[in-house]
């Protein structure tokens, strides 16, 4: 069974370039530091976000755009990769970022180069192994494209990316060197899961709808080709 569905552009990016053009210049936020309302319903029907313009279920009328959770979530998107920022009761565009977000293509890859950075710090959660992130995350771009043709099962890769350490360091010294645990190697598989999921969003991955299958796409080889930062040799125990 492939994961993979036709197409791996990534809505998400393209979505988020959108709410960045839009924004333009700045835009007046309410005092509460949301969008206005009528700012809210604009972008739902801007960017196809399917929020209920009328708040959700047993309201008449949206009172915030704070109850437009797929507006909110592109918001955070932005503002966590630095494309956005509120000053002064206002949201504006952040220069430094000027050149990425121009484009759509140059969204996408600025989102990238986050979700590689987001990856790598939650992968190690062990303060005493600050280089494990980095192995870890080479790892996992290994073993995605060494299966670039086939699905690999979720939980088998949080397995082996679990068992994966740092040069001169056992599974076993590494496992107890951290105090692991079974609830948290429970905790793991959700981290994994989500790193994949947040992959996905950006097209460079393909996961089945119940998250247990994952496939790189044409769009991730690529990513995995064009970053020799990602094929670092990784230690998989």
């Amino acid at each position: 069974m492939s994961a993979v569905t036709e197409g791996d552009i990534s809505p998400w990016a393209t979505a988020i370039h959108r709410l960045v053009q839009w924004v333009g210049n700045g835009r007046t936020l309410t005092t509460t530091g949301q969008l206005r309302v009528a700012d809210g319903l604009e972008l739902v029907k801007l960017l196809g976000t399917g929020d209920d313009l009328h708040g959700g279920a047993g309201q008449r009328r949206l009172s915030s755009s704070r109850n437009l959770p797929g507006v909110q979530s592109l918001l955070t998107g932005a503002v966590d990769a630095g494309l956005l920022r509120t000053q002064r009761g206002r949201l504006i565009p952040v220069k430094k970022y000027a050149r990425q977000a121009a484009t759509a293509e140059g969204v996408r890859r600025l989102l990238v180069a986050n979700a590689h950075h987001s990856a790598q710090a939650a992968l190690a959660p062990e303060a005493e192994h600050p280089d494990l992130g980095r192995v870890r995350l080479a790892a996992l771009w290994t073993e995605l494209s060494r299966n670039r043709q086939t699905s690999l099962v979720v939980s088998e890769l949080a397995g082996m990316l679990w068992n994966t350490t740092t040069p001169g360091t056992s599974a076993i010294e590494q496992t107890q060197g951290s105090g692991e645990r079974a609830d948290e190697r429970i905790e793991f598989d959700e981290v994994v899961s989500w790193v994949l999921l947040d992959y996905a969003y950006l097209g460079l991955l393909a996961m089945n709808p119940d998250r247990t299958l994952v496939q790189l796409t044409p769009t991730g080889s690529r990513e995995y080709d064009e970053r020799p930062a990602l094929t670092a040799e990784a230690s998989p125990s």
